[in-house]
C-alpha cells in the first residue's frame, strides 16, 4: 500500500557479524615493518561477512568467532566488547593476534565468544599502547558507542535463520492486472460493476492507466492481466530472465485493480482466474527451475492491517453489534464512524485486540496465512503489507511513530510462530516505508526481513537519478551513498541482512526508469471536477542509468527483487499510483530483448555463479565525490569481487586499492562485466606494487572484477578440497576447489570424479586461480556423495591417502533438518517432502547413523503444509545421519538406493 514518505531519515549504522575481523590498510609494501604512535583508523575493518563472523546464523549452542583487521604492526591488543541484551551487562573478551595478510599490510585479531541463547551486540576496542579506537558498524570512533543497533553495534541473534533459498535467490514482483492477459474470458469489462460511484473501465493493453481520477476511476481501470497470464509467462521469468522467486501483489477478491481492499481472503479474484489458477500456478512454479538449477518459489502479498469496506466481515460488523465480526473492527460511533487506514473510508482497519481475529488471520490451522501454506496451494511465504500499522482498538502504531507497540509485536510474533510451524522453510518480509530501518521487527522472532526502501531503494535512487522515491529532487554524492548503505546494513542481524528485499521500483514508487530518464515528458489530465493537472508521462530513457541501477542492485547485500518491467527499463507516470503500474511491453524483451534486459540476464547469472555476491563481506574501496565513482568489494573464501560504479556522464579513470580487499600484489583480476550497448573494457587488471589497480570505465556504467578468494591470514591453510556451496545440491552447478599437496607445483590439474562410490567417472580439467588453488565447475548428479581425486601433468595423484575426497550431495527440498548440520547429542527435527508425501496417510522414518548403525523406526507427523516431521535425538557419536522413508503401503523412498545422508557436527 502507498504510505507517506518521510524525507528526514535516520541514518543507521552497519551491522557486524559473529566472526569479527578488524584490519587496517597500509599504504605501501614493507609497511609491516613500520610502527605507529596512534591507532590507524583507516585500517580498521570488520563486518558480518563469513570471514569476519562465523557461523553466519549461530544457534544458541554455537560458539562465535569474530575477526578484526588493523594496520600491520599497529595494535598492541584488541578486545571484543559484548553487550548482553537480556542481562544488561557488558563483557570484555581479549582477542588474539592471528597473523597478517599476504601483502604484509594488515594484521588480524580473532576471538571466540562462548555460546549463548541471549541476543547480544558487540563492538571492538583497538589499542596501540598509548591510544584507543572503537570500531563498529558506524566505523571508527574515539569514544565507546551506545549499546544496540542504534549505536551501530554488530548484532548476534542466536537461533535466527532465514531460508537459504531466499538468501541465494532472485525475486520477481508482479502486479497481476498489468503483466499479461492469459484468459480474456475473465476480463473486467466496461461497466461490469460500479465502485464508489465509478463504473469499471476496460483498458486496451498498453493504454495509459491514469484516467484523471486517482481516487476513483483509476482504481477500477483493468487491463486484463491474470494468474493464467503469469503462468503462461513463467518460463520467461525463470528461464529467459533467470529469477526463481515469484512475488505477487494481492490476488484475493476485491473491487479495485490493486486488490489492497480485500473482500474475501479465501477466494482468489475470479478476474485473476480464481483459486484453481493459483493452485496451478503454484504447482508450475514449484516444478520450475532457474538456469542455476534452483527450485521455483512463490510468495503472496498479505494485506492484514485492514480490509475493504465490501468485505463480508465488515458488512457483518456494520449490520449488527452482535455480529461475530463486530469486534474485528473499531467503531467510534456505530455503524458509520470507524477506524480506517490513513483515513480512507474504503479501508476499515482491523482490530487485533480481538483474539478470534488473530486466529482467523494466522493462528488457526484453517486461518488465512496457513490455508495458502497448506495443500493445494503450498505457497512459500508472505510479504506483509503495512505491518507496522497493525494495532488494537483503532490505534495505528506506525502513524504515531510508535515502533514498540506491544500488540503489534505480539501479532507478528504469533504470525511467525504459526507460519513457521506450517512451513519451517517459509519466508516472511514486511513492508517498511519509513525513513529508518525496522530493527524492532528483525530480531529473529517476527519478520525475516523487510522491503528495504530506506536501506537500498532510496539511497540508490538519490545517487543515480537525483530523485528520491517520491520523485522529489534529492541528490547525494558517493560519500553520502556509502555512509547510508553502511549505516542501514548494520541495523539487522546477519540472517536478515542476507534477505533484505532490495528494489529499484515498487508498486508504490514512481518507476526507476522514469526517475532516471534523460528527459521527462508530461501529460495533462482532466479531473472529475473539470480541473486539469500535469503529471510526468514517459520521456527519453537513460538506459545507462538503468544499467547502473542494476549493477548496484545485483552486487549489494540482500535479495535483489525486480519489479516487473524494470528489467527492460520501463518508464511510467509520476506520483499517482496508476503511473507506477503500466502494462508490460512484451516487445521490449522479444527477440533477445533490449540492452537493459540483456544486462539483467547476465547480472542474474553472475549472482548465481559467484557466492561472494550473495554472502560476501561488503567493503568500501573508493567514494570519489570529484569523479562520482563508487567502488566496493564483496568477498568470501571462494571469490573476491571488486565492483566499480561510474555515475558520471563521461569515461573515468580511477585508482582502486585492490589490496585493501585482500588482492595479492602482482595478482590478476579478471573482468567479468556484462558488456552491452557496445561497451568495451579491459579484460583483466594486475595489482601493482602499491596494491592498486587503475580502471577506466564508461559513463553511467560499471566494471566487475573477480579472482579467487582465500583466508584472511597469510599462511592459513586452505582446505585441500572445498566447494562454493556446501552441501552440494543434486541438479545444480557447483565449483570444486583443490588446494592440496599437488596444487603449488602443478602446471595442469585434472579432477577425476564420480558419485556414490565412483559411478559414472569423469575427468574434468581444472583452472588455476590467482591464490594458487585450482577450480573445476561441474553439474552435480543425483546421489548422496560426490567422490573425487586429483592428478597433475605428471600423472601424480592425490586421493587423500587412499580415502578419496568425498562431499555430501543433498536433494533439493526433499529432506530438511532443523538444525542443519545436525548436532551430535542434540534433538533435531527431520522434515520429509519427497515423492511419498502427497499421497501418504502415514510415513515412518527408518534411520541410523554412520552407515545405518543403531537402526530405529520413528513415526512421522503430517504437517499442515503436506510434509511430514519427526523429532529425534542425534546419537552422541554420530558423524552422519542416514535415513529412508516408507508409507502405510510399505512404499519406500531411499533416494534411488543412495539413502538420505545428513552431516552431523
Amino acid at each position: 500500500m502507498k504510505r507517506r514518505i518521510i524525507n528526514s531519515r535516520q541514518k543507521i549504522n552497519r551491522a557486524a557479524g559473529i566472526v569479527l575481523t578488524l584490519g587496517m590498510l597500509y599504504p605501501v609494501m614493507g609497511a609491516h615493518a613500520t610502527t605507529y604512535s596512534t591507532v590507524q583508523w583507516d585500517g580498521l575493518f570488520a563486518d558480518q561477512g563469513p570471514l569476519y563472523f562465523s557461523p553466519q546464523e549461530p544457534s544458541p549452542i554455537d560458539p562465535i568467532q569474530l575477526t578484526l583487521r588493523a594496520t600491520a604492526n599497529n595494535l598492541t591488543s584488541a578486545e571484543a566488547m559484548v553487550y548482553d541484551n537480556v542481562t544488561g551487562t557488558t563483557s570484555t573478551y581479549p582477542m588474539s593476534y592471528s597473523g597478517t595478510d599476504a601483502n604484509g599490510l594488515y594484521e588480524f585479531w580473532t576471538v571466540t565468544l562462548p555460546a549463548s541463547a541471549d541476543t547480544r551486540f558487540y563492538y571492538f576496542q583497538a589499542n596501540d599502547g598509548t591510544s584507543i579506537a572503537y570500531y563498529n558498524g558506524f566505523g571508527a570512533a574515539s569514544s565507546a558507542p551506545a549499546n544496540g543497533p542504534t549505536g551501530g553495534d554488530f548484532w548476534i541473534a542466536p537461533g535466527f535463520t532465514t531460508p537459504t533459498w531466499a538468501q541465494r535467490g532472485v525475486q520477481y514482483q508482479v502486479f497481476v492486472d498489468r503483466f499479461y492477459n492469459g484468459n480474456t474470458a475473465n476480463d473486467v469489462t466496461n461497466g461490469a460493476y460500479t465502485w464508489q460511484g465509478n463504473p469499471t473501465v476496460q483498458l486496451n493493453w498498453g493504454q495509459d492507466p491514469e484516467l484523471g481520477n486517482q481516487g476513483g476511476t483509476d482504481q477500477v481501470a483493468f487491463a486484463g492481466g491474470d494468474l493464467e497470464g503469469v503462468d503462461q509467462k513463467l518460463s520467461y521469468i525463470t528461464n529467459s530472465l533467470g529469477a526463481n522467486i515469484l512475488y505477487l501483489n494481492p490476488i484475493f477478491t476485491a473491487n479495485t485493480n490493486h486488490k489492497y481492499d480485500t473482500q474475501n481472503y479465501f477466494q482468489v479474484d475470479p478476474h485473476f482466474g480464481g483459486n484453481s489458477a493459483l493452485q496451478q500456478l503454484s504447482s508450475d512454479v514449484h516444478n520450475s527451475t532457474d538456469p542455476a538449477g534452483q527450485k521455483g518459489r512463490i510468495v503472496l502479498d498479505g494485506v492484514f492491517n485492514h480490509t475493504g469496506a465490501s468485505n463480508a466481515w465488515f458488512q457483518g460488523a456494520q449490520s449488527s453489534q452482535t455480529s461475530p465480526y463486530y469486534n474485528w473492527y473499531t467503531f467510534s460511533s456505530w455503524p458509520n464512524s470507524y477506524a480506517t487506514f490513513e483515513g480512507v473510508a474504503n479501508l476499515p482497519k482491523l482490530n487485533y485486540g480481538s483474539t478470534s481475529l488473530q486466529g482467523e488471520i494466522y493462528g488457526n490451522s484453517n486461518s488465512v496465512a496457513q490455508t495458502y501454506l497448506n495443500p493445494p496451494y503450498l505457497i512459500d511465504g508472505w510479504r506483509l503489507d503495512a505491518p507496522g500499522h497493525v494495532g488494537a482498538n483503532g490505534y495505528d502504531p506506525e502513524a504515531n511513530g510508535n515502533y514498540n507497540d506491544p500488540t503489534n509485536h505480539a501479532v507478528w510474533q504469533g504470525f511467525r510462530s504459526s507460519v513457521k510451524a506450517a512451513n519451517p522453510n517459509s519466508f516472511i518480509f514486511g513492508e517498511w516505508f519509513e525513513g529508518s530501518q525496522p530493527y524492532e521487527w528483525l530480531n529473529g522472532n517476527q519478520w525475516d526481513s523487510s522491503v528495504n526502501y530506506n536501506g537500498f531503494l532510496q539511497p540508490a535512487s538519490e545517487w543515480i537519478t537525483g530523485y528520491d522515491d517520491g520523485f522529489n529532487a534529492n541528490s547525494i554524492d558517493p560519500t553520502q551513498l556509502d555512509q547510508w548503505l553502511h549505516n542501514t546494513l548494520v541495523q539487522a542481524p546477519r540472517a536478515a541482512q542476507l534477505t533484505q528485499v532490495n528494489q529499484l521500483s515498487t508498486q508504490d514508487t514512481p518507476r526507476f526508469g522514469e526517475r532516471a530518464a534523460e528527459s521527462i515528458s508530461y501529460k495533462t489530465y482532466t479531473a472529475p471536477n473539470g480541473s486539469t493537472f500535469t503529471e510526468p508521462y514517459g520521456g527519453t530513457p537513460n538506459v545507462w542509468k538503468d544499467d547502473l541501477g542494476a549493477f548496484l542492485e545485483f552486487s549489494y547485500v540482500g535479495l535483489p527483487t525486480i519489479y516487473y518491467g524494470d528489467e527492460y527499463g520501463m518508464m511510467g507516470g509520476g506520483t499517482n499510483d496508476a503511473g507506477k503500474r503500466w502494462t508490460f511491453d512484451w516487445s521490449q524483451v522479444a527477440n533477445g530483448g533490449n540492452s537493459v534486459f540483456q544486462l539483467y540476464q547476465q547480472l542474474i547469472a553472475l549472482r548465481h555463479q559467484y557466492s561472494a555476491l550473495r554472502d560476501g563481506s561488503f567493503m568500501t574501496l573508493v567514494a570519489d565525490n570529484n569523479t562520482n565513482v563508487y567502488a566496493f568489494s564483496r568477498f568470501d573464501a571462494n571469490q573476491r569481487m571488486i565492483i566499480i560504479l561510474n555515475n558520471s556522464n563521461t569515461t573515468q579513470t580511477e585508482t582502486i586499492p585492490a589490496a585493501d580487499a585482500g588482492s595479492l600484489i602482482g595478482s590478476t583480476l579478471t573482468n567479468v562485466t556484462p558488456l552491452v550497448n557496445g561497451v568495451t573494457e579491459a579484460s583483466s587488471y594486475t595489482v601493482d606494487s602499491s596494491g592498486n589497480i587503475t580502471v577506466t570505465l564508461p559513463g553511467h556504467y560499471a566494471t566487475m572484477l573477480e579472482q579467487a578468494g582465500g583466508p584472511l591470514v597469510s599462511g592459513a591453510a586452505l582446505p585441500a578440497v572445498s566447494s562454493n556451496t556446501s552441501p552440494l545440491t543434486a541438479g545444480q552447478t557447483a565449483s570444486i576447489y583443490y588446494d592440496g599437496s599437488l596444487a603449488s607445483t602443478a602446471s595442469t590439474m585434472t579432477m577425476h570424479w564420480g558419485f556414490n562410490g565412483w559411478n559414472s567417472t569423469i575427468d574434468t580439467p581444472m583452472v588455476k586461480q590467482d591464490n594458487g588453488s585450482w577450480k573445476a565447475t561441474v553439474s552435480i548428479p543425483v546421489g548422496s556423495q560426490l567422490n573425487a581425486a586429483f592428478y597433475n601433468q605428471n600423472g601424480t595423484w592425490d586421493n587423500n591417502g587412499g580415502q578419496n575426497y568425498n562431499m555430501e550431495i543433498q536433494m533439493p527440498g526433499t529432506v530438511d533438518t532443523n538444525p542443519y548440520p545436525l548436532v551430535a547429542g542434540q534433538p533435531a527435527t527431520i522434515y520429509y517432502d519427497g515423492t511419498l508425501a502427497p499421497n501418504a496417510s502415514s510415513i515412518d522414518m527408518h534411520w541410523g547413523y554412520n552407515g545405518f548403525t543403531g537402526v530405529t523406526d520413528t513415526a512421522m507427523t503430517k504437517q499442515s503444509n503436506g510434509s511430514f516431521a519427526a523429532t529425534v535425538t542425534i546419537p552422541a557419536n554420530a558423524n552422519e545421519f542416514n535415513v529412508v522413508f516408507h508409507d502405510q503401503n510399505n512404499n519406500w523412498d531411499n533416494n534411488s538406493g543412495n539413502n538420505y545422508n545428513v552431516p552431523v557436527q
